[in-house]
């Protein structure tokens, strides 16, 4: 059978064998070749059996492109931080096929050693994934350690590799000189790089990566989860006051989420004493967190909720009057694209990829980082708002897998 032949029959059979997930202008090469591709995605950034909410955005993603192409993913986890019952060595969430092999991480000063550690510690698993899953394309979702292991890896296999850079593995590395230059090296040997907002392809540009190689795809949102709800059913729901307004923070409790900003800017709005701040999530601060809150005489109002399952997460935004995001740094932040699909109102940060999504008064309230008085400023005028914030017209992960895909299968 001749070239074209089989060609034809491909494009007659895709719709009935795969049931293409964007117009059928697919019967291009590059697009028809995504179909076939067979991808491997390297990542400390998904979902394990002991961490089942971790990065819920990169397993939202990577289940879209399930759907579109064949896919595995490489997951490794450090040395000691869970046993084997904790996290086995393989397990497969949500059909996918997830490797956890180990690798060594020495925390502070030895961060250095973590890429070339990471690349050992994926090397024999790739190449066993290799004998039965003969990967077209190699894809790390973090810049380090990931990029640069799996650049090493990809490299000795002789496969294509690609990069996606969330926004802290890029903002953050310019305090480490050695970090930047391991980063530097691996982009410099990505075919494209996928950045979730246009700061963060600026910022890259500043690092001395070619603009030509970086692709901006922010990420998507699963809009069959998140849309607008009866506020008082949500309340009902979560047992909380019906009568009260609500300012909620969604996240991990750590430095660069600015959540002490928030505290303190919670306490300048003396005059709406009938105001709670609801934090949900947990993390290395809260204690140092509680702390304040008793500090500053506002422990009754400020009630600390605990990490929650993600199926929960549209329920509380939906509870809500605002969302607040005080963030010192952040790539594209999928709880304010969540919080804009429920109608919610948000005030966040202007940092990283917030001033992409936030860019109209329609749509939120941008705070400057680490400054309580204006997080406060920007808080009570989106409480006193008369109208919803306009839903978020970001794009659903369908359609963010179909743009990510194009990307990698670009021949």
């Amino acid at each position: 059978m001749g070239t074209r032949h089989r060609a034809q029959l491909a494009c007659a059979s895709h719709r009935k064998l795969l049931v293409p997930p964007v117009p059928c202008d697919l019967c291009t090469v590059p697009k028809l070749f995504a179909y076939f591709m067979k991808l491997l995605i390297v990542t400390n950034l998904f979902p394990n059996a002991a961490e089942p909410n971790r990065a819920t955005f990169n397993f939202q993603q990577f289940s879209a492109l399930a759907k579109l192409c064949e896919l595995k993913v490489v997951a490794p986890v450090p040395f000691f931080r869970f046993s084997r019952k904790e996290v086995p060595s393989f397990e497969k969430i949500n059909g996918i096929e997830v490797y956890h092999p180990r690798y060594l991480a020495i925390p502070k000063i030895f961060r250095f050693t973590h890429g070339p550690a990471f690349f050992l510690g994926i090397w024999h698993t790739l190449r066993s994934v290799q004998k039965t899953f003969d990967f077209d394309v190699v894809l790390a979702s973090w810049a380090y350690p990931d990029a640069f292991g799996t650049a090493l890896a990809a490299d000795k296999l002789k496969k294509r590799f690609y990069v996606k850079v969330q926004g802290s593995d890029i903002n953050l590395a310019h305090k480490y000189w050695g970090r930047v230059r391991m980063i530097k090296s691996a982009l410099g040997k990505a075919e494209k790089i996928i950045a979730v907002s246009r700061p963060l392809k600026e910022k890259l540009v500043s690092m001395g990566i070619a603009e030509i190689k970086i692709v901006v795809i922010p990420n998507g949102v699963d809009k069959a989860k998140f849309h607008p709800r009866d506020k008082a059913e949500c309340r009902r729901a979560l047992r909380l006051n019906a009568d009260r307004k609500i300012i909620l923070f969604i996240g991990n409790l750590a430095e660069v989420k600015g959540v002490e900003y928030l505290v303190q800017a919670f306490k300048k709005l003396s005059t709406y004493q009938d105001t709670e701040l609801l934090i949900v999530g947990d993390g290395p601060l809260r204690s140092k967190l509680e702390a304040l809150t008793e500090e500053l005489g506002i422990k009754g109002r400020v009630l600390f909720k605990g990490r929650r399952s993600y199926d929960e997460v549209s329920i509380w935004l939906n509870a809500t009057d605002v969302l607040c995001l005080p963030s010192l740094n952040e790539g594209c932040p999928n709880v304010v694209l969540e919080a804009l699909a429920c109608g919610t109102r948000v005030v966040a940060s202007n940092v990283g990829g917030v001033p992409d999504i936030i860019d109209s008064p329609e749509k939120g309230w941008l705070a400057k980082p680490g400054d309580p008085d204006d997080l406060e400023r920007q808080l009570k005028d989106a409480l006193e708002a008369s109208v919803l914030s306009t839903f978020g017209q970001s794009m659903s992960w369908k359609e963010n897998a179909g743009q990510f895909l194009r990307v990698l299968s670009s021949l």
